[in-house]
């Protein structure tokens, strides 16, 4: 919220001296950080309009819902609003605000930038792994949902992995990474709208065939 606090008061200060351009900047950077906050919001998850704008930021920009990802952007936003805020807005306590209000998601972005690379890092080492071991194993750990169209829980998935390579993932990692496996936004809940997710088995085959993917 701090972008989405200092772009507005930015905003509001850059409108009033009639500075069109930056004011439209600010309210830019105003509505990519209400984005965020809908993503990031533990609150109002019941709510409708809160769900389907998290599915189709997921499907659409799925970019920002990855921690790299994530990370890119608050730098971006927050080194873009300090920017504005510091060569346009007046004053001691505005220019306070710059630095205050920009400091800690720039901040936040670069350490989730991070841990989104050394994440990114432990899921390519699982990846090489099973590089040459998927085609005999993947039958043999998909017990859930069967068949070409059928797919891997996270339960599964996670022994997948332990049992080639010895690769351990924590929950939370594991919906990192079927967060960023996954093409198909409603198989992220799970295919029965449930909270187990699954990977498709051909999301799997193009994720093993294919090259790094950012967490």
């Amino acid at each position: 919220m701090c972008i989405v606090t200092g772009a507005m008061v930015g905003g509001i200060a850059l409108f009033f001296s009639l500075e069109t351009v930056d004011f439209l900047q600010m309210t830019y950077l105003t509505l990519f950080g209400f984005v965020l906050a809908i993503l990031d919001t533990p609150f109002l998850k019941s709510v409708k309009i809160v769900t389907e704008s998290r599915m189709y930021v997921g499907k659409y920009v799925q970019f920002v819902t990855r921690v790299t990802g994530k990370g890119v952007t608050l730098v971006f936003l927050g080194s873009a609003l300090f920017m504005t805020m510091w060569d346009n807005v007046e004053g001691a306590f505005m220019e306070f605000l710059a630095v205050v209000l920009c400091l800690f998601p720039t901040v936040v972005g670069l350490c989730a930038i991070a841990i989104g690379l050394l994440k990114s890092s432990k899921l390519d080492k699982a990846r090489r792994m099973l590089e040459t071991t998927i085609d005999q194993r993947y039958n043999h750990f998909a017990q859930t949902y069967h068949g070409p169209q059928g797919g891997l829980t996270m339960a599964e998935f996670n022994a997948m992995t332990m049992e080639n390579g010895g690769y351990k993932f924590e929950p939370l990692d594991l919906k990192l990474v079927f967060n960023a496996l996954v093409s198909n936004p409603s198989w992220r809940g799970g295919p029965m709208g449930n909270d187990d997710w699954v990977i498709p088995r051909q999301d799997l085959w193009e994720w093993v065939k294919g090259g790094i993917v950012l967490l």
